[in-house]
């Protein structure tokens, strides 16, 4: 019975099991959503957009692939597309195209 396991969990294996890899490689649409996101950055050379991406990984990437998904999501919300100036600084109310009844008075 020595090649039996146990019932209760009270005997413990000779060896530990080898961890198993639970990431699996980035989809294409998200490294396809990662290229144009840099790009808009105007980050165009290969230097730039790995220490853009480097940065906000928090560790050095090989290339775009070696990303979990987690990390090219937060890579992404990070590069996301960077608002106007001046509608930063101003309200949607501030920034509408006609005038309304209040504006008339």
């Amino acid at each position: 019975m020595s090649g039996d396991l146990s019932l209760f969990g009270d005997d413990q294996p000779h060896e530990p099991a080898p961890p198993v890899r639970t990431e699996v490689p980035i989809a294409d649409w998200l490294v396809d959503a990662l290229r144009e996101a840099l790009t808009a950055r105007g980050l165009t050379t290969t230097g730039e957009r790995q220490r853009a991406v480097e940065s906000v990984a928090g560790r050095p990437v090989e290339s775009l692939r070696a990303l979990t998904r987690a990390e090219a999501l937060h890579i992404l919300s990070s590069l996301g597309p960077a608002s106007a100036p001046e509608t930063r600084s101003a309200s949607a109310w501030d920034n509408r195209e006609e005038n309304t009844w209040i504006d008339r008075l």
